[in-house]
């Protein structure tokens, strides 16, 4: 059983090909089964967010299983196969499983340790049970994510001192204005990443908060909350030059502010700047808006500029994190590889219980004279020595490496003890059977 995780993210791709990578929330579990409908593909769960796309399956033939969800990103993406491939890197088990990890804990965010990467990863999880395209390995992979990500957060200080999204955001805009007190603040999108940057900006002074959203209630709870005002969509045109702040986080799928309408905008405002931050993905802002005098424009992949600070106590962070990881990594890989091993190990035990059986039938015939006493006697004996003999094996395949070496020992067990004899497996069926008679 292998564990494959492939994708791409903010280090490996432009925000112009995660953008066409984006899964909706509601097409995520049709993508899921038919990656199962794939004979190498026993189990899938996929990740989508503005930063990364991933997808997690288990499967019995990595190569194979690899290059099918190659083909689903080179189709997703609308590109030749090899382009897609220059950004995606596929990790199988121990690299998988590790990766993982570092993602659920923030240590492969683009801000060091930030906190809401978790709940994505819970989030795809239980799209993937929804979909039932989780199985025993993936629960037990995230259950052990989860927990390995708790225990980073807890035993170091790596979410300590993290910055998001939305506070990279604000550090921009003080670049821009200086003081960002008494400056109007337009949020378009009222979800998770919105409710964050009003949280820094209004605690940064911006006390003139405008919410504009596809439903008015959202953009109204939101509003209430910071004495702001609400908006729908299309009464943006109406209120653009009048901030200062625009900051863009929809999950539309096509541009929600066009040049046109920010031109207008920055006309009227008479040289007064105007400071857009988009991070969405796919982007909500066109990015020719960039080229208009006295507009700012940064999108997701600008924001890694301002990332840096306190780097050096995070990087240190990082490091104990990793360590605690690696010991959740571990962990996981010997249950993991237990799985392999444990059929394999009963297998034996039940063939071999199937021979002793077969030659105490043999030596009763010569042994009619023995006591049931002196019979159980040699039972037992023959048992002992069975499990005496067998002891060395079962341990060597009870802590197989999770390499080649290890498949060619199971592969070399399985034949040595001739697993496929049916004789075998008809005496151990038919003790079966007898044990599981009445009376």
């Amino acid at each position: 059983m292998r564990i494959c995780h492939i994708g791409l993210n903010h280090k490996t791709a432009p925000v112009e090909l995660r953008e066409r990578l984006a899964v909706a929330q509601a097409d995520i579990a049709g993508i899921l089964q038919e990656q199962i409908r794939h004979p190498a593909i026993r189990e899938a769960a996929l990740l989508s967010t503005c930063n990364r796309v991933e997808m997690t399956v288990v499967t019995h033939e990595p190569e194979s299983a690899i290059a099918a969800v190659h083909e689903w990103f080179a189709n997703t993406a609308g590109m030749e196969l090899d382009e897609v491939c220059e950004h995606l890197y596929s990790y199988t088990t121990d690299d998988a499983i590790r990766h993982l990890f570092a993602v659920a804990s923030g240590l492969d965010s683009l801000v060091l340790g930030e906190p809401q990467i978790l709940g994505q990863v819970k989030s795809s999880y239980e799209h993937a049970l929804a979909a039932r395209t989780a199985g025993h390995v993936l629960h037990r992979l995230y259950q052990s994510t989860f927990a390995a990500a708790k225990r980073a957060r807890s035993e170091t200080e790596i979410g300590k001192q993290a910055v998001n999204i939305s506070s990279c955001a604000v550090e921009l805009a003080k670049h821009i204005f200086g003081n960002l007190a008494g400056k109007t603040v337009l949020l378009i999108g009222a979800g998770e990443m919105a409710e964050l940057a009003a949280r820094h900006l209004h605690g940064n002074g911006c006390t003139d908060i405008l919410v504009a959203n596809r439903t008015l209630e959202r953009a109204r709870s939101l509003a209430i909350e910071f004495g702001g005002h609400a908006l729908t969509l299309d009464q943006l045109d109406n209120y653009l030059d009048r901030a200062d702040i625009i900051l863009s986080s929809t999950g539309a799928s096509t541009f929600v502010l066009l040049p046109d309408a920010i031109a207008r905008a920055a006309g009227k405002r008479k040289g007064s700047p105007i400071f857009l931050v988009d991070i969405a993905v796919p982007r909500d802002i066109d990015p020719r808006i960039a080229d208009i005098d006295d507009v700012y424009l940064y999108d997701i992949d600008d924001l890694q500029q301002v990332v840096q600070g306190n780097v050096e106590h995070r990087q240190e962070q990082a490091e104990a994190a990793r360590a605690l990881l690696e010991q959740e990594a571990l962990s996981f890989l010997g249950w993991l590889k237990s799985l392999e091993s444990v059929p394999l190990i009963r297998s034996i035990q039940q063939q071999m219980e199937a021979r002793r059986i077969e030659e105490i039938d043999k030596a009763q015939r010569y042994l009619k004279d023995l006591t049931p006493e002196q019979m159980e006697l040699f039972e037992r004996f023959s048992r002992s020595i069975m499990k005496r003999f067998m002891h060395p094996a079962l341990q060597t395949l009870k802590s197989l490496p999770d390499d080649i070496e290890g498949d060619l020992l199971m592969g070399a067990a399985s034949r040595l003890f001739d697993l496929k004899d049916s004789k075998v497996t008809d005496i151990t069926r038919a003790k079966e059977k007898n044990e599981q008679s009445p009376g």
